[in-house]
Parts: structure tokens; C-alpha cells; sequence
């Protein structure tokens, strides 16, 4: 994968028979300082409280460290070390989750043993692919196959990137970061170990004709072309899925193809990154007509339509949220994963990071948010009325989407939390609540909206809505005094505030007059 902007070597298995993560008198000081030194301040005591709460299950599989994983460009003040050398991931699974998280990291030695040269089909080392367009001999096949027929329709197909190794992507991530920056490439181009290419079954496909254009391959609209629609449409035929589609919000209502025009468009929250219409995984034919079935049957074109990434997540039994968070990088703090401990990346002191165990499972605090009161707010442009949240947080924190504000959505009359547009001219979706995820709730007194609680909101800031209440993820929360506004309609005089965890009151109800 590779756009025009970003994407662990001897492995040691990681104890996994504790179902506990270990916390170290020296471990909790060295939090403790880390936090001290953030504002805002947060109590020594309810770090303290900070411990996980896990099981012995391995969602993603066990965990491997590295002895070492080597990209300049990620070290130093970007990814956390323990976030370089850690993968789950098994590369030979066809149906391995390859993506931004932690969870989804390959190891930085891991290279098919099964790889071939596109061309001929002869059997090549990794080494040999850094210089030659290789895959896995069944992928190879089956790409023969869809180039053929391509061919036949009268659009050439032309491969412009396979396999990359660790070390290749390294250096592929690493040219985007020096043509545009950091941050936006880590959007659009995998970081090493990260990348679905360093499993050997993935291409990004274009035309001969594409090809000739003097801006390159990597532009917008080869969606929009026949071999683009065509790939999209028959790509499965061949055991071939396309990982990286258009957000069902961000498409232009006349022309499915290309982004909607009239807002910024960021990451697709469900993937990770922009799309890719020609990013296409081999998966196996059988596995590929699964996905279209799921695919057609989730609501396309609906807030309900799914990617690749929640269809494996079904076929590998993971529930709750709809995607991972990406590893943090020091781009996206507040909305980032990371297995570190706190204070060991450089997100813990610029918004927060979600914190996860050996297991790749969030660390749960056992100490709770209290609301510290509860006033009328200014409206400012809202035409309703908004509730204002003085909350005391603790370090470790974890909610959900929607994420309130009038920087993002806003409760008109008739929404609730089951049905809330992201941004205008959008379709309404629902936030089921995600186990052990803390929200503010609002309700009306009387309340005739038929839902418990229907007013609900993130303990985040208001800026993560744009990307994250297109989707329903984990998210961290800052710590500390955090105050959470909630825009709600204007003809509620009187409302009762509670927490909510995992969609369960939590603590005292307060009261709220709107007068």
C-alpha cells in the first residue's frame, strides 16, 4: 500500500500464562512522574487505581518480541519501542488482520517461504522480491488469472507494487514521510510491519494507460475508470478483496468513486487509512465470495456497510468495537493504541493514548469518573440548548463514540444515540455501548424519546468526532478535570446527568435545569 503521502528480527514468545499485567512499585512511580509532568495534574491515587483487569484469552493470537526492529524513521519521538518490537500477527494466515494497531503488527522477519516472481512463477527469496514483483505462489496464480481477463476487457493491467519486506516498506513509508510529512503519511502509506504487503498477497493494480499519466499512478479517480469499476466488481472472482474503500459519509452523492467535496476527508476510521481503489488482497476465492455475500448484506451504501477489516474481525469471532486504533506515532494522540507503559510514549503527555496489555487487550481502571457538577452552557451557534459536564477523570479511562460538541455532533430533535448523523447529509447510526467504555449521558425530564438516557457523549475532545463518529472504536480519555459538553434540542427545560459504563448507569444522578 502506498499513497501520495504514510504505512518486528529473531522472535521470542511472549509469557501469556499470567492473566494480570504486572505493575512495578518502579513501573507505577515512573507513570506517576510521567503524568505529573502533563497538565493537566492527575492525582498519584488514581493512577494507582490504573491496574488491568484481563484473561487469558489472546484475541489476536500470542504475542512475539523481537530482539530488535530497525526503521530510522519510527524511532526516537515517534513509535514507542515496545510497539516496534511486538506482533501478533501470523503471516501465513490468509485471513491475518495486517492493519494501523498494535494488534495488527507483523513481525519485522516475517516473509512468505512460498514466494515467486509474478512473471514466471519461479520461486524466489525474499531478498530477490525487494528487487522484483513477487507474491505467494497461490496469490501469483490467481492474479494471472484477473490480469488475463483484464486484458480481455481491453484495459492492460500493470502491477505497480507486490511483496515488500519489512526493510522495503521502511524505506517506501520513510520517501512519503520526506515528500509530505510524519503525519500525513502514516494516513496514507503503512508503517513498517504494518503494511498488507509484507504478506505476499497483496498488489496495488493499475492500468497501462493509467500508467502513462506524467503525475504518476497514485492519483484520485482510478476508481472512477472501467478497469477501476471492473476491478471492484470482479476482483472477488479471482479470491481478491479490496481492503480500502470510500467511507460510506465520505462518498459524493453522485459519483460513488471520489470523496464528497464539501468537507475535509480524513481517515477511514473502519480501515485506518484513505482509500485504495486499487489496493486488492488475495484472500482465496472462497474466503473472497464469503466477503461479497457480507459485504452486499451489511447495507451498501448505509452507515452498516462493512470493509475487509470488520469482516475478519467476524470471521475470527472478534466483537465489540468495529476497528483497532492506530499505534500511536505522536500524530494522532487521543485517538491511539499502544502497548507501552504509561509515560513510554510520546502520546501520554499530548492528549492520551489507550493503553493495552500483553494480550493486546485494553488496561481497564478500576477507579471511576465523577461528575463534579452540572451547568446550562453558552449555545454560541447551536440552536438548542447545551449541558455542561465538569467531570474528574482518571488516567486510563476508556469511552466511546458519538463524541458531542459543537466542534462535532450535535443532538437535534428526533436523534438520540441510536440514530445521530456524524456531520450533515449524513445517514443517522448507532453506538451500541462497548463493554467497560464510560460516556456522560443526558435525559430529559419528561423524557418521550422512547430511549434510556438517548443524549450520550464521549469523554474525549470534540475534535476526534470528524474521523471517530464514523465508526464505534475504544478511545482514550485525557485524565484529569475534563469538562464534556452535549448540544441538545432547545425545548428541554429540565434533564437529569448520569455516567454511564458499558451502557449501565454508574454513581449519582445530577440534575440539570436548562431554563
Amino acid at each position: 500500500m502506498i499513497l501520495a503521502a504514510c504505512r518486528r528480527s529473531a522472535p521470542s514468545d511472549v509469557a501469556d500464562a499470567t492473566p494480570s499485567l504486572t505493575i512495578t512499585t518502579a513501573t507505577l512511580d515512573a507513570a506517576v512522574a510521567a503524568v505529573d509532568a502533563a497538565a493537566p495534574p492527575t492525582p498519584k491515587a488514581a493512577l494507582a487505581a490504573a491496574l488491568p483487569t484481563s484473561t487469558n484469552a489472546d484475541p489476536y493470537g500470542p504475542a512475539k518480541v523481537a530482539s530488535r526492529a530497525s526503521c530510522a524513521v519510527l524511532g526516537g519521538q515517534h513509535v514507542a519501542e515496545r510497539d516496534m518490537k511486538t506482533s501478533f500477527v501470523d503471516g501465513d494466515d490468509l485471513l491475518a488482520i495486517v492493519n494501523r494497531s498494535p494488534s495488527g503488527q507483523l513481525a519485522p522477519d516475517y516473509a512468505p517461504s512460498d514466494l515467486v516472481d509474478i512473471r514466471n512463477g519461479k520461486p524466489l527469496s525474499p531478498s530477490e522480491c525487494d528487487k522484483v514483483q513477487c507474491l505467494r505462489s497461490e496469490a501469483a496464480s490467481a492474479l494471472g488469472e484477473l490480469l488475463a481477463q483484464m486484458k480481455k476487457e481491453g484495459f492492460p493491467g500493470k502491477v505497480e507494487s507486490a511483496f515488500r519486506s519489512y526493510g522495503n516498506q521502511c524505506g517506501t513509508f520513510g520517501h512519503w514521510a520526506r515528500k509530505s510529512s510524519f503525519c500525513e503519511a502514516t494516513e496514507q502509506s503503512a508503517l513498517p510491519g504494518h503494511s498488507q504487503h509484507q504478506l505476499g498477497t497483496t498488489v496495488d493494480l493499475f492500468t497501462e494507460e493509467w500508467a502513462k499519466h506524467e503525475r504518476g499512478v497514485f492519483r484520485e479517480g482510478f476508481g472512477c475508470t472501467a478497469a477501476g469499476r471492473w476491478i471492484r466488481e470482479h476482483a472477488t472472482d479471482y479470491g481478491y478483496v479490496m481492503p480500502y474503500p470510500i467511507h460510506p459519509d465520505d462518498r459524493h452523492p453522485r459519483q460513488s468513486c471520489v470523496v464528497r467535496w464539501d468537507i475535509p476527508v480524513n481517515i477511514n476510521p473502519q480501515t485506518g487509512y484513505r482509500f485504495e481503489h486499487w489496493h486488492i488482497r488475495y484472500v482465496g476465492k472462497d474466503a473472497a465470495a464469503r466477503f461479497k455475500a457480507a459485504h452486499a448484506a451489511s447495507g451498501v451504501g448505509k452507515p452498516s456497510e462493512i470493509t475487509v477489516e470488520q469482516w475478519l474481525r467476524a470471521e475470527k469471532g472478534l466483537t465489540g468495537p468495529d476497528a483497532e486504533l492506530p499505534v500511536c506515532d505522536g500524530c494522532n494522540c487521543g485517538a491511539c493504541g499502544t502497548l507501552a507503559a504509561f509515560g513510554e510514549n510520546a502520546c501520554d503527555r499530548k492528549g492520551g493514548a489507550l493503553h493495552l496489555d500483553e494480550h493486546g487487550k485494553p488496561v481497564i481502571v478500576s477507579s471511576a469518573p465523577s461528575i463534579e457538577g452540572v451547568v446550562k452552557g453558552k449555545a454560541r451557534k447551536w440552536r438548542g440548548k447545551v449541558v455542561e459536564v465538569k467531570l474528574d477523570v482518571p488516567v486510563g479511562t476508556i469511552t466511546q463514540p458519538p463524541i458531542a460538541g459543537l466542534e462535532a455532533a450535535g443532538y437535534v430533535a428526533g436523534a438520540t444515540f441510536e440514530k445521530l448523523s456524524p456531520y450533515p447529509d449524513t445517514e443517522p447510526r448507532a453506538y451500541p455501548p462497548l463493554a467497560d467504555a464510560w460516556v456522560v449521558a443526558v435525559e430529559p425530564v419528561p423524557n418521550d424519546t422512547g430511549v434510556a438516557w438517548p443524549y450520550r457523549a464521549a469523554i474525549t475532545a470534540p475534535v476526534h468526532g470528524q474521523i471517530y463518529n464514523r465508526a464505534n472504536v475504544l478511545l482514550p480519555t485525557r485524565g484529569g478535570p475534563t469538562t464534556v459538553r452535549i448540544p441538545i434540542p432547545g425545548d428541554i427545560q429540565k434533564a437529569k446527568v448520569v455516567l454511564l459504563r458499558g451502557g449501565v448507569p454508574h454513581g449519582q444522578q445530577r440534575a440539570a435545569e436548562l431554563d
